[in-house]
């Protein structure tokens, strides 16, 4: 089976480059998090987005780049 999520600490990134797959990975996880009585807030949610903040790093369809304060710090 393909990487489809990643999960660190309580965040759990789902992605795919097709909607109606990246649907199906997200009920997958959202299913699996049921089964085992895990719940999410979904006020702390975002979805089908094409860039994120992760850990100090910008993900997006583009790549990965660190976070512009963390490059000026180092620059500094």
């Amino acid at each position: 089976m393909d990487i489809i999520y990643i999960v660190y600490l309580n965040n759990i990134i789902v992605y795919s480059n097709n909607y109606k797959v990246y649907i199906y990975y997200v009920q997958i996880v959202l299913e699996r998090l049921h089964e085992y009585k895990l719940y999410i807030n979904l006020k702390k949610c975002s979805f089908y987005v094409t860039s994120i903040n992760f850990l100090g790093f910008i993900v997006s369809v583009n790549g990965v780049l660190m976070e512009k304060s963390r490059v000026d710090a180092i620059r500094e």
